[in-house]
């Protein structure tokens, strides 16, 4: 064989060795880079979502996203898109520039989403973000049969929730289980009663610690919080067995066989947590959530939670091409059908896999007001163990000393702020 013809038939097996190590249906795709922590069915997920939308992506899975995007601001070194995990890393990188504003996504797309969360992708009254993968932390669990069987009403209200623990309370038996012995559940509480009581404006104030943690908004939030835990008959297990028991615990005591009590206050994802140790526990029969109910009705029913947030370094053409398809319902109906949870407007309930998915979407979608975790975006000193999760254990075993509590954690917050 002459040279040439070696050399031809050996490039030949080269070139289809590097087709067929391509990803299938990716042949002709534009590549772009990004960077988050999704792993697993995250991953898997969005990669579908990608592929809908014809955009081939490089994923970077990190565990240190602050370093790596930190380290990539210097070196100018930026992947396409990054993942962020809430609002406030948006806003840090929206101040440092180096975020592209999404001007180009049609609005016919955003009119499926509440305004609160165009304002919470947005810094500077520019758009920077796309929320994708929410989470619901305003959800109180129940069993329907025992509410059924001792004739009790789900509550809408603060009030009616208030007269149905009095009621359950002169039946001689518990309203309530917490797992306490890690803060941030009870933390969890004070959010959902300040954003009901306060509003959103308030909300952040206290977050960025705008106002002190001795403002009577704050203090307002633990007292009404007090309405339910100052009172040991409310609790099972009373104070002690409260801050003794695990979250996880504390929920399969409403619903083993014989239960504890008969409310459990925490996110939509203890439906999973509960139905893996009790596998007899049917959700939507057994094992059912109502929302966290309002308590001021100027802001209705307001959604605690999380979600991460899609940001965009650079305008390649393919970045715009995923960023405009991530707002689509076709984009998030493959999410939905893929167990994430959607605040998108346009998707169909009946996608989501589940009863319970379906109705704490339901609760998501028509909330006018979302707001994040504030522990989590508070410094963590502040915000965590040894802060915000250890003043609520106190308050929960000498409800009489809130005003020192609160003192307690305006000091600790002028040292961290």
């Amino acid at each position: 064989m002459k040279k040439s013809k070696m050399v031809g038939s050996l490039l030949m097996f080269v070139l289809m060795g590097v087709i067929a190590l391509a990803p299938a249906g990716y042949c002709g795709y534009p590549e772009i880079s990004v960077t988050g922590t999704w792993g697993g069915n995250e991953l898997a997920t969005f990669m579908k979502i990608a592929k809908a939308a014809r955009v081939k992506v490089n994923f970077n899975t990190t565990r240190d996203l602050n370093a790596v995007l930190a380290t990539g601001v210097k070196a100018k070194t930026l992947p396409d898109i990054a993942v962020l995990p809430n609002p406030g890393k948006l806003k840090e990188l929206a101040k440092q520039g180096v975020l592209k504003p999404l001007t180009y996504l049609p609005k016919k797309n955003l009119k499926n989403y509440a305004k609160t969360w165009l304002k919470l992708g947005s810094y500077g009254g520019k758009l920077y973000g796309v929320y994708f993968k929410v989470a619901n932390k305003s959800v109180i669990w129940y069993n329907p049969k025992e509410f059924k069987k001792n004739g009790w009403s789900v509550p809408k209200t603060w009030d009616e929730l208030i007269a149905l623990n009095k009621k359950i309370v002169a039946a001689g038996k518990v309203p309530w289980s917490i797992g306490a012995d890690i803060g941030w559940p009870l933390s969890d509480w004070i959010e959902n009663i300040m954003i009901r009581t306060a509003g959103p404006e308030v909300y952040e104030q206290w977050i960025n610690h705008e106002i002190p943690w001795t403002h009577p908004a704050v203090k307002k939030a633990f007292q009404t919080w007090g309405q339910i835990v100052s009172n040991p008959k409310n609790l099972a297990g009373g104070v002690d067995g409260t801050l003794a028991t695990t979250f996880q615990n504390g929920a399969l005591a409403v619903f083993q066989k014989n239960p504890k009590a008969y409310m459990y206050y925490e996110g939509d994802f203890m439906g999973g947590i509960v139905t893996s140790q009790l596998p007899n526990v049917k959700l939507g029969e057994d094992m059912d959530f109502f929302a966290f109910p309002a308590i001021n009705s100027r802001y209705g029913v307001p959604v605690v939670g999380g979600a991460d947030v899609l940001v965009a370094f650079s305008n390649k053409p393919a970045v715009k091409k995923l960023m405009k398809y991530l707002t689509t319902v076709k984009a998030n109906e493959i999410a939905v059908k893929n167990g994430f949870l959607s605040q998108n407007k346009g998707v169909s309930l009946n996608l989501y896999p589940n009863i319970i998915s379906k109705k704490s979407a339901d609760i998501l979608t028509k909330a006018e007001i979302y707001v994040f975790d504030a522990s989590d975006l508070m410094p963590s000193a502040v915000g965590n163990q040894g802060g915000f999760w250890d003043a609520c254990k106190k308050y929960l075993q000498d409800p009489s000393r809130l005003d020192a509590i609160l003192m307690e954690m305006e000091k600790l917050a002028q040292k961290n702020y």
